[in-house]
């Protein structure tokens, strides 16, 4: 039997989100609560979310959902969950899209030193770079490989280009463009001689779906769609830890593409 879970959450994590309408969409498995020993803590990620993070933990705190979070030292956060089995789940805005998942094995099949990976993401202008990439980062890992290497090519107020390389050896090219004219999406999509895979992602505020197409000499296929937006999926998940008692390994995750945005 699924166990409900209360949750709490600042007005800066509901805004950024979608708490609330998350939360009211799993009426089963989550239940909102203004209670301080709330089992699930949603924080947003600005400023001093890894101690905010730390502080609910020892508060009792029994799974921590960070929503787009920006580069921070969380090695006392990673240190804090680890000795108190807490889950601490990143949510950014496209990795938890359930077609994210769908479409890494067939993205593996052609992740290799002779492959280029082009990666483009969408965002509302202003929005924080560093934000930005990071959600980027985190998809691609995701769905692809991790980045571990990476150079600007440009970097402005409008967005940015860069170069990198994942750790199988495929190179890669991610593009950001900051933009009110269309909504925010993110793509992936690798391309070899006979092969191509590509991965097509709204926002994390939309429940419509992903999309995964591979195609090949014999033609290309659509992978069947599911409807569900990436912050539905992020807190699922947390729930999930929670009730079987795991923890997850997203603060590590975290660290190594924090690392990449703060020394380029």
């Amino acid at each position: 039997m699924t166990q409900q879970l209360t949750v709490t959450s600042s007005p800066e994590a509901d805004s950024t989100g979608a708490v609330p309408q998350v939360v009211a969409s799993l009426p089963v498995s989550l239940h909102p609560s203004d209670d301080g020993a709330a089992a699930l803590v949603a924080i947003a990620g600005d400023g001093g979310w890894a101690e905010r993070a730390i502080a609910a933990i020892s508060s009792g705190a029994r799974g921590v959902m960070v929503i787009s979070p920006s580069p921070a030292d969380v090695a006392a956060l990673r240190e804090r969950a680890n000795a108190q089995g807490v889950p601490v789940v990143i949510d950014t805005e496209w990795a938890h899209n359930p077609a994210v998942a769908a479409s890494a094995p067939h993205f593996a099949s052609h992740n290799d030193e002779n492959s280029l990976l082009e990666a483009r993401v969408n965002a509302p202008a202003g929005a924080d770079l560093d934000q930005v990439l990071l959600a980027q980062l985190a998809l691609i890992r995701a769905a692809v490989d991790p980045v571990v290497r990476l150079a600007y090519a440009r970097r402005n107020e409008h967005g940015y280009d860069a170069l990198a390389q994942l750790a199988g050896g495929a190179q890669a090219t991610l593009t950001a463009i900051l933009t009110n004219a269309i909504p925010a999406s993110a793509t992936l999509r690798i391309i070899k001689p006979r092969h191509a895979v590509a991965l097509g992602l709204p926002g994390a505020g939309t429940a419509a779906p992903g999309k995964v197409t591979v195609s090949g000499p014999e033609g290309a296929t659509l992978l069947p769609t599911l409807w569900e937006s990436a912050h539905r999926a992020a807190w699922r998940r947390l729930h999930d830890l929670v009730e079987a008692g795991q923890t997850c390994d997203d603060l590590a995750a975290f660290a190594e593409d924090a690392a990449l945005v703060t020394e380029n």
